[in-house]
C-alpha cells in the first residue's frame, strides 16, 4: 500500500520538510536511528532523507515503510531533545510548539498504519546493503 503525499496540506508538507531537513542540520549532533530505520550507515541515511524530502515536497506516493520513516523521523526531529532538534526546532522552522504539535498530531492520524509500523521491523531492512 502506498500513501499519496499530495494528500497532505502544504503546511503539513512544510512541517515534514523542516523535520527532515533538521537531520542534515541541527539534528546531526544527535545520535541518529540509522539501524532502527534499516539504513546501513550515515551516508545511506543522508541519501534517503534527501529522497524522502524531495518525494514529500513533490507530493509523490511513498511506500508503507517510507511513510512510516517520514512519520518517525518527523516525530523525533520535532519532539525529541535526545535524538532530534527538540526545543531548538523553532530555530530551524517557522513552527512554534503549539502549531508543531497540532500539525504532528494531524500527520500521525494521516500517516500511521499498523502495517507501516510493523514494516520498520522487517528483518529484510537490516540485510547488508547491496550497491
Amino acid at each position: 500500500m502506498e500513501y499519496d503525499m499530495a494528500a497532505l496540506s502544504i503546511r503539513e508538507r512544510d512541517f515534514v520538510d523542516a523535520c527532515l531537513a533538521s537531520w542534515t542540520g541541527i539534528s546531526t549532533r544527535a545520535p541518529i536511528p540509522v539501524r532502527a530505520l534499516g539504513y546501513s550507515d550515515r551516508d545511506h541515511f543522508d541519501d534517503e532523507v534527501g529522497r524522502l524530502r524531495r518525494a514529500t515536497s513533490a507530493g509523490e506516493k511513498l511506500s508503507e515503510v517510507d511513510t512510516a520513516r517520514v512519520l518517525f523521523l518527523s516525530e523525533l526531529a520535532f519532539g525529541s531533545e535526545l535524538f532530534g532538534a527538540g526545543i531548538e526546532f523553532r530555530m530551524v522552522s517557522t513552527f512554534d510548539d503549539s502549531e508543531g504539535v497540532a500539525v504532528l498530531r494531524t500527520l500521525q492520524r494521516k500517516l500511521y498504519t499498523n502495517l507501516g509500523a510493523r514494516s520498520l521491523f522487517d528483518p529484510e531492512l537490516y540485510a547488508p546493503r547491496k550497491d
